[in-house]
């Protein structure tokens, strides 16, 4: 079987997992965020914003290292589960002394609880970087889906549970434990290797340099990410940060459905077609055209859209989060686009450079919304999205030089999806001037699908040659095909 028929079948199963996990997760937030409301609701994400940032340092940094490695052993395996297993343990102790002054900088004592009371999922994940590796490695995702759709099953269940039993802003503590331990059973059986402590010094240097490159680009991303939550929290207060913090739920619910498939298949299938004397940059190339496709519709027409589906979904009360969410839909589309990106600097090894750049959106973002600030919530969001726009041209040129490709196609690739969503768009907008006076239902279901159908006949028009390239990957290789 080819890289490439192996990378479609591993996107095939990421994505129906990934969107079955998604629409169960949806409808948990909602019922959960109509029970409790957007202050407990923005409670919990002045506490996420740190939980968060340690659970990703733990779940995708040391482990990446065995992805990349060209033929592990058992020793770089053990190396890299303790080192894993360390980093997990002193970033829960942190987060447990820190809880206190967060608190105290947010105004808010209830927030040092639910750091305290997440702070173990941190050191749960960790346990279970190493079995996920293995599983990515191996190009295992039916597992991985499964296992993805009976956590928010099991959590879902404890969340809603806990909070029609009156638990308040406890009942997403619940539900994030209870969906996190579920994972991490699930990832352990599915495996067959277990931690030794047979290691030597030269394995643990190799893990850690690589995983030290890898924390300090997944730190950069995550404190890129949680940067308007925490300042939002401390300036505009929980209402701003709930109506902020749903926004961003809503736009990271439609990039986990697009980017995370391909940004967890296509990193092990960069290595892989390196490993076999490939050309990873024409796979890099392949997948930035297909992704186009997928990501300019979906991001474009949740901007479009947003303020009637927060209208109909949410009520009344969440109608402050629109123009947020508008704004919020044009960094999905970046990030479909930029983690395969990303992606494919790890699979080469190549760490740092890309750390960089990211830690410059950081800076960047930072002054950036601290001069929006004055403007309130939307104008903090606008900045923050414009930061990413304004580097993405260094991180082109970065991918290309790895690739050792021009950098032009990478960029192109993506003009005919970009001309097909912006008649999509002014089709959208056109219907929904029409049915003002509709029932709010018959808006949103008649605008979405007027989208749908807008685009397909576009995508029929002028991307025949995608819909031929996914095909081409999606059958079978012959017997002696090539790497991709």
């Amino acid at each position: 079987m080819s890289v490439g028929h192996k990378f479609i079948r591993g996107v095939a199963w990421m994505l129906a997992g990934g969107w079955t996990e998604q629409a169960i997760n949806f409808v948990v937030f909602v019922t959960m965020a109509k029970i409790l409301g957007p202050e407990l609701y923005g409670l919990l994400s002045m506490a996420a914003v740190f939980i968060v940032l340690a659970e990703a340092l733990v779940r995708e940094s040391v482990s990446e290292y065995l992805i990349a490695a060209p033929d592990p052993v058992a020793e770089d395996y053990n190396a890299t589960f303790w080192l894993t297993a360390g980093l997990g343990l002193a970033l829960a102790v942190l987060l447990w002394f820190l809880a206190g002054p967060i608190a105290a900088l947010y105004g808010h004592a209830e927030v040092a609880g639910l750091i305290r009371g997440l702070s173990v999922t941190v050191l749960m994940i960790a346990f279970t970087a190493v079995p996920v590796a293995i599983l990515r490695r191996e190009f295992n995702f039916r597992v991985l889906s499964l296992r993805a759709i009976a956590g928010v099953i099991v959590g879902g269940t404890v969340g809603v549970g806990m909070a029609l039993a009156g638990y308040g802003v406890w009942s997403f503590v619940g539900q994030w434990i209870a969906m996190i331990a579920t994972n991490v059973v699930m990832a352990w059986t599915a495996v067959a290797w277990r931690p030794g402590i047979v290691t030597t010094r030269a394995h643990l240097a190799r893990a850690g340099a690589f995983g030290a490159q890898v924390l300090g680009l997944r730190a950069a991303e995550l404190a890129a990410a949680q940067l308007p939550t925490l300042i939002i929290g401390a300036t505009l207060g929980p209402l701003a940060t709930g109506l902020y913090s749903v926004s961003w739920r809503l736009v990271e619910t439609l990039t986990f459905l697009i980017s995370t498939p391909l940004r967890m298949v296509s990193q092990p299938a960069f290595a892989a077609v390196t490993r076999e004397g490939g050309r990873a940059g024409d796979l890099l190339l392949d997948i930035a055209r297909l992704t186009g496709v997928a990501a300019f519709p979906f991001f474009v027409g949740l901007a479009v859209v947003a303020e009637p589906v927060l209208r109909l979904v949410f009520g009344t009360e969440w109608l402050g989060a629109a123009p947020v969410l508008s704004v919020l839909a044009f960094l999905g589309l970046y990030f479909s686009i930029a983690m395969v990106q990303q992606s494919f600097c790890l699979a080469a090894g190549k760490a740092g450079e890309i750390t960089m750049l990211t830690w410059a959106n950081v800076a960047l973002g930072a002054v950036l919304i601290l001069i929006a600030s004055r403007w309130g919530l939307v104008a903090i969001t606008a900045g923050f999205v414009a930061a990413h726009y304004i580097l993405w041209i260094f991180r082109y040129r970065l991918v290309a030089r790895i690739g050792r490709m021009a950098v032009l196609p990478l960029i192109t690739c993506n003009i005919l999806p970009a001309l097909a969503t912006a008649a999509m768009a002014v089709a959208v907008l056109a219907v929904q001037h029409m049915l003002a006076g509709a029932p709010l239902v018959v808006n949103v279901v008649v605008s979405i699908l007027t989208g749908v159908l807008v685009f397909a006949v576009l995508a029929l028009l002028l991307m025949r040659d995608r819909i031929g390239l996914f095909l081409s990957y999606a059958r079978p290789a012959p017997q002696g095909g090539g790497a991709v």
